[in-house]
């Protein structure tokens, strides 16, 4: 798929994909395309090369979700915590 024009690329809890569009044809000096995206799904995509355009050094740095696999947050029912 080629998109030289999208700005922005918000992917969420799809794990399956494997590529993201091709930015081959953006003109000199436009920004790169921001991506938002988890970080396992960023890490297991598959680039065809700068020659071809689709190379993760043409959009900007993913921003991985504040949340994703936070240790913190609470696992489980809230049930099992109410009635122990």
């Amino acid at each position: 798929m080629l998109a030289p024009a999208l700005e922005t690329i918000r992917i969420r809890g799809c794990f399956g994909l494997l590529r993201l569009p091709t930015m081959a044809a953006r003109e000199p000096g436009v920004k790169k395309t921001t991506v938002e995206i988890e970080k396992d799904v960023w890490d297991s995509l598959e680039w065809d090369g700068l020659a071809a355009g689709h190379h993760p050094d043409l959009f900007e740095q993913p921003a991985h979700s504040r949340y994703y696999r936070r240790s913190r947050l609470l696992r489980g029912t809230v049930l099992r915590y109410v009635h122990s």
